[in-house]
C-alpha cells in the first residue's frame, strides 16, 4: 500500500461542497457527469441511484463513491401509502472534494461504488462536523478544519468498508464488529450482554460464543477494556478525583474500579497517576 501524504498544505485535502440534504418531495435530477470526488452516505429513508448507468436502491448505512468521469443521476420517489405531503422520503449526508491527498487515498484501493456501513456515532459526528466546519470556513468564521476532518474520516471508513465485507464468514465477523462498536459507545453505561445480544439480532448465549470466537475475550472483558483505557487517559488528563473517574467511567464504584485496576496494571490508581 502506497503511503498517503501528510495534510500539511490545504491543497492537499480540499472540500468544495458539505451538507446534509433532506428531501421531502418527488423529483429526479437530470443525469450528469461528476467533475470530482463525491462522498454520500444515506442516512434516512431511501432513493435510487444510476452510478454509470447501473441502478443502485440506496437504503440507510449506504456509503456511494463516484470519481471525476462518472454519470450520476438521482431520483427521490415518495412511498405509495405516505399519507402526509411533507414525509420525509430521504436525508443524506453529501461531501464533495479534491486534492492530491484525497486523489492518492482513492487509488491507492480499488473502491466499490456503494458498501453499506455501520451507521455509528463516531462517523455521523465526522460527517457533521465537516459540514459544521465548512459552513463556517465560507462566512469567514473558521479556520479550515475540513481538510484534517476528511482525511480521519477517509480512513475510518476504509476501516469500515472492510469490516462490511460480503461473505457468511466476513457476515459473522461485521456482526461481532457491530457488538464491539456498541460496547466501545457505551461503555461508560451500565452494560449487559442481554442488550449487546439485542442490538446484534442474537440470543445472549450465541451472542457471546461469537464475540468470543472473533475477539478471543469476553464480551464484559472489552468493556472493561474500554473502561480501563478510558479511566488512564482521564487520570493522565483530567484533574477529575479517582471515585469521579471510576463513576463516570463505568465502574460504578471506586472500590470496584479499584480492584480491576490493579488486576490489570499491577498498581492502584493512586500509584499510577502519581507515575503519570
Amino acid at each position: 500500500m502506497k503511503r498517503l501524504p501528510p495534510t500539511g498544505q490545504r491543497s492537499q485535502v480540499r472540500v468544495t461542497y458539505a451538507d446534509y440534504a433532506y428531501h421531502y418531495e418527488p423529483y429526479r435530477s437530470r443525469k450528469r457527469r461528476s467533475g470530482g470526488y463525491h462522498i454520500r452516505l444515506q442516512v434516512e429513508g431511501q432513493c435510487r441511484l444510476w452510478i454509470n448507468g447501473e441502478r443502485l436502491t440506496v437504503l440507510p448505512g449506504d456509503l456511494t463513491f463516484t470519481q471525476p468521469g462518472d454519470t450520476v443521476q438521482v431520483q427521490f420517489d415518495a412511498e405509495p401509502d405516505a399519507k402526509s405531503k411533507r414525509q420525509l422520503i430521504s436525508g443524506n449526508y453529501y461531501l464533495s472534494c479534491g486534492g492530491v491527498w484525497l486523489e492518492q487515498w482513492w487509488r491507492q484501493s480499488e473502491r466499490a461504488t456503494v458498501v453499506n456501513i455501520p451507521l455509528h456515532q463516531n462517523v455521523l459526528s465526522i460527517f457533521q462536523a465537516i459540514v459544521l466546519e465548512h459552513r463556517l470556513t465560507k462566512i469567514g468564521s473558521g479556520d479550515n478544519a475540513t481538510a484534517y476532518l476528511l482525511r480521519a474520516l477517509c480512513l475510518i471508513l476504509d476501516r469500515m468498508a472492510t469490516e462490511s465485507s460480503t461473505g457468511k464468514e466476513n457476515e459473522l465477523l461485521q456482526i461481532a464488529q457491530r457488538m464491539k462498536h456498541y460496547i466501545a459507545e457505551r461503555a461508560t453505561l451500565p452494560l449487559r450482554v442481554d442488550e449487546v445480544a439485542k442490538h446484534a439480532g442474537l440470543s445472549p448465549s450465541r451472542a457471546a460464543h461469537l464475540f468470543k470466537s472473533v475477539f478471543n475475550q469476553t464480551i464484559m472483558e472489552y468493556a472493561i477494556e474500554v473502561r480501563l483505557s478510558i479511566a488512564s487517559d482521564r487520570m493522565k488528563f483530567t484533574t477529575m478525583t479517582l471515585d469521579k473517574i471510576a463513576e463516570t467511567s463505568g465502574f460504578g464504584s471506586y472500590t470496584y474500579f479499584h480492584r480491576v485496576f490493579r488486576a490489570k496494571y499491577g498498581i492502584s490508581p493512586t500509584q499510577y497517576r502519581q507515575k503519570k
